[in-house]
């Protein structure tokens, strides 16, 4: 069970789009499973691509990656289907710009009030497709659907304000600018917050006018089908949203071919550093605008008069919401090496109160690979000198197998390990302990940590700790990275918080108006104040 000992709060706040909810696991309602649709098919306007899946071969099966069992066949993209999307979506887009962003705004909170009327069935529809494919927690997917309505209502509200035209007067000139729609844009969303990436990835971009291609994740296509269909309820054209699905081989052609029409306009992904890497190289190649929120090694700055116990709490929240299957988990924690007992304690006094728990129970990773990574790294670690700082029993750990990973935290780690560097996507963290040498004052050791901070190639989210709010700050502005939270957990985001990385996390943003900006170009006209007039063309004369 979640305790009150891993809750931020004793009482829910307000804004529940907060990843810090307090809702407990105990409280959440019991769950009826319904049978699986045997096949997910693509939506292409107003028909789907087939009855069967693909006689080419190129269909895919879908496990639960917590019982293995075959969840569905996913039909998978040809050319033919490349091609009739993107044709789809460039038809529409011009309708779709010149509907008055007042419209626009009302799809998205009818969707939103869908999923928040129980009665539609919207919310257990999603929720349950969710953990069927993903294997996420009750928790988990309960609380990405209080966070999207939050979401999708905020973003309608400041929707007319950010995308209004503006006017200035310039010398002898009035300067107009208007914020425009770029076109088709294409949306590629991860499995891991699949309603939180999904709904940002296409709400975003069909509020500022534009029409989207979704190219699904092959971990959860149903899922991210389930949005579309709950958009087109609402009353989003059904031309104005496709949906294409592929396994992750058949990505390695289908997502050039997408980037590469001259009538696609724009590119959002959010995934790894790596997979990310190579879509901002197509984009880039073909001189498409893009947006990518990418990997993370989240580090907490333990400052010498942190409030170790309270720190304690967020620090194993934070490596352990979803498995630690987050791109803003807190997978670094840094504390002065004079305090580094006194930390582990600390964390051991939190996990004293959730042992024996759901919460230390082992987790499903969805990828077989990515829990062999997990495996790797933490062996790796112990090889060279590292240990467990958490203790489980062995019945515990009997019941954990290739797909599961047992939540801990490692230390002392060292910069030779690879839980030091790489970003392990997983129910872990890494205490590193940190002296800024010899004699070494509290300055020096806080810049050294800064230093450390900074040296991963990531630069998405990171947390400071210090009794002092002011001293926090300081250290704050020196940090590489998106976002930095002052006592309290690396994963964190809001509806009107900018969301977005430094470095090889990625550019751009979501949320808010910076995130609706961002799928808009900018045009200025210009008139003149007064009478125009001949211009002296004798001036050119060399």
């Amino acid at each position: 069970m979640l305790k009150a000992s891993l809750a931020v709060t004793r009482q829910c706040p307000v804004r529940k789009w907060q990843i810090l909810s307090c809702m407990s696991l105990q409280n959440l309602p019991a769950r009826h499973t319904r049978p699986v649709s045997s096949i997910v098919k693509h939506h292409i306007a107003d028909s789907h691509a087939g009855s069967s899946p693909s006689s080419s071969g190129n269909s895919y099966t879908v496990l639960s990656p917590k019982s293995r069992v075959k969840l569905h066949q996913v039909t998978g993209t040809t050319s033919e289907d490349v091609q009739r999307a993107v044709k789809t979506a460039y038809l529409a887009q011009p309708g779709w710009a010149s509907t008055s962003i007042e419209r626009r705004s009302e799809i998205v909170r009818e969707a939103a009030n869908l999923i928040k009327d129980r009665q539609s069935g919207w919310y257990d529809k999603l929720a349950r497709s969710d953990r069927e494919e993903t294997s996420v927690s009750d928790f988990w997917a309960d609380q990405q659907l209080n966070d999207v309505v939050q979401f999708m209502d905020t973003l309608a509200d400041v929707a007319g304000d950010t995308l209004k035209s503006t006017k200035r007067v310039e010398g002898h000139h009035s300067v107009y600018t208007q914020r425009k729609p770029y076109g088709v844009c294409l949306a590629i969303a991860a499995w891991n917050a699949v309603h939180l990436l999904t709904s940002r990835a296409i709400i975003t971009p069909l509020l500022a006018g534009n029409t989207v291609i979704l190219k699904t994740s092959e971990y959860a296509p149903r899922t991210q089908l389930l949005w579309a269909e709950l958009l087109f309820e609402a009353g989003l054209p059904r031309d104005c949203l496709t949906v294409l699905h592929s396994s992750k081989e058949d990505a390695g052609w289908v997502v050039p071919e997408l980037i590469a029409d001259s009538r696609v306009r724009h590119v959002n992904f959010t995934g790894s550093s790596g997979t990310g890497s190579i879509i901002a190289s197509l984009a880039g190649k073909h001189l498409k605008p893009s947006i990518m929120e990418l990997g993370g090694k989240a580090p907490a700055l333990i400052l010498p008069d942190a409030d170790l116990d309270l720190a304690a709490n967020h620090l194993l929240f934070g490596a352990w919401m979803n498995a630690g299957q987050v791109c803003m988990s807190t997978e670094r924690i840094l504390v002065p090496e004079s305090q580094y007992d006194a930390l582990v304690e600390s964390l051991r006094k939190v996990w004293a109160s959730v042992k024996g728990s759901k919460v230390s129970a082992p987790k499903v990773l969805c990828d077989i690979k990515a829990a062999e990574k997990v495996h790797d790294m933490i062996e790796d670690s112990i090889g060279k000198g590292a240990k467990e700082i958490l203790s489980y029993d062995q019945v515990a750990l009997a019941s954990s197998d290739q797909w599961t990973v047992s939540p801990n935290i490692y230390g002392p780690i060292t910069s030779d390990m690879r839980l030091y560097i790489e970003e392990s996507f997983g129910p872990i963290s890494a205490v590193i302990p940190v002296s800024g040498g010899k004699g070494a004052d509290e300055r020096a050791t806080t810049d050294k940590m800064v230093d450390i901070a900074n040296s991963s190639s990531y630069g998405l989210s990171a947390s400071v700790w210090s009794r002092d709010v002011e001293k926090a700050m300081i250290v704050a502005k020196r940090l590489e990275s998106g976002a930095v939270h002052i006592n309290g957990p690396t994963c964190f985001d809001a509806p009107l918080t900018p969301h977005g990385g430094w470095k090889h996390s990625g550019w751009g943003r979501f949320n808010g108006p910076e995130g609706l900006l961002g799928f808009t170009q900018l045009r200025c006209i210009t008139t003149p104040t007064t009478d125009p007039h001949a211009l002296p063309l004798e001036l050119l004369i060399p």
